[in-house]
């Protein structure tokens, strides 16, 4: 009997020290990760696994729930070898053994696409640059939906454009692109939902096509006073029926936008395409500042239907197209 419990008890011991046993013992490279907050031990695990820092069967997340950890792994950018032990890198994880970062301070301006705002965090030395671009395509996950439900609850969009709020942000240079995305989705909560809760009820539009317009307007208002004037033009196209014909929403659906939009330009077969599609594009173009949202809420009443640009950045706005061409040709 005494044998039989010692064979366990080795047999035990054996497979605990295989399942502890590091990812690859003869690997001494180094790897970054980062632990967003608020992870879990399974989310954490996952990342470590993805990394190659732990086999595909690891007994991580039962390790750290036997020895009272859960609750205790911290958030941060770790350096960890595939030939650390996972002792090491538990340890490690409690002690908060970060990598010292630089901090940045990265301010994005109004009217910023989520692609333009990847090259301002690429310039200033942020290493998920690219990542933070790929948020274009990626969508709006189900956590980031639960955790921001008031936000994105009749939210029917396929991208986080429009919503992450133009602002200063510091931030470290390898904190991962969804804490950055994040910390700019909760600065839209305290700066836009406030004001739309006031006044969603002066509209018609929802949430998503007040942003919508807003990154329109945005991207056309040279001038400030000019928003709301402009926001009075696209309301007049909207309750007419026209086209907005709007050339940033031709920008946007390029792949190589040019900084004049060209005839041939007007011809692609996009959703984003104002001068052939009727209403407003599926959504925002870029991220709009409060300003620029407030006009779309609040236009100026008039019946102009149309606007060019002045080489000082003003317009000059035309309620027939006759009046349009002159001023067309004045410029």
């Amino acid at each position: 009997m005494r044998r039989k419990i010692n064979l366990i008890l080795v047999g035990l011991l054996v497979g605990l020290v295989l399942l502890c046993w590091p990812a690859n013992p003869l690997d001494l490279s180094t790897k970054k990760i980062t632990i967003p907050p608020g992870a879990s031990v399974a989310a954490v695990q996952k990342i470590l696994q993805k990394s190659g820092l732990l086999p595909a069967f690891s007994s991580f997340r039962y390790l750290v729930r036997i020895i009272g950890q859960q609750n205790k792994l911290q958030a941060g950018t770790y350096q960890f070898s595939p030939s650390d032990s996972l002792f090491n890198i538990i340890f490690k994880l409690v002690r908060g053994d970060v990598v010292p970062q630089t901090e940045l301070t990265v301010t994005f301006p109004e009217g910023m696409s989520i692609y333009k705002m990847g090259l301002v965090l690429k310039k200033s030395g942020y290493k998920q640059w690219a990542e933070f671009q790929d948020l274009i395509h990626e969508g709006i996950k189900a956590d980031l939906r639960q955790r921001h439900w008031n936000i994105f609850k009749y939210i029917p969009s396929e991208s986080l454009e429009g919503y992450l709020y133009p602002d200063t942000y510091r931030v470290y240079e390898n904190t991962s692109s969804e804490v950055l995305a994040e910390a700019m989705i909760k600065r839209f909560d305290q700066v836009v939902m406030p004001f739309w809760t006031k006044s969603n009820k002066s509209t018609r539009l929802t949430l998503h096509e007040v942003l919508t317009l807003a990154s329109i307007i945005e991207k056309e208002a040279q001038k400030p006073e000019e928003r709301v004037i402009i926001s009075s033009v696209f309301h007049n196209r909207l309750e007419a029926g026209m086209p907005l014909a709007a050339d940033p929403t031709i920008k946007y659906a390029l792949e190589q936008p040019t900084k004049r939009v060209y005839y041939d330009q007007l011809k692609i077969d996009s959703l984003y395409n104002t001068y052939k599609r009727r209403g407003l594009p599926p959504g925002p173009i870029c991220n709009p500042g409060i300003e620029s949202i407030r006009a779309a809420i609040y236009p100026a009443k008039t019946s102009y239907f149309f606007f060019v640009a002045k080489k000082d950045g003003h317009h000059v706005f035309s309620r027939t197209w006759q009046e349009h061409q002159k001023a067309r040709n004045e410029q």
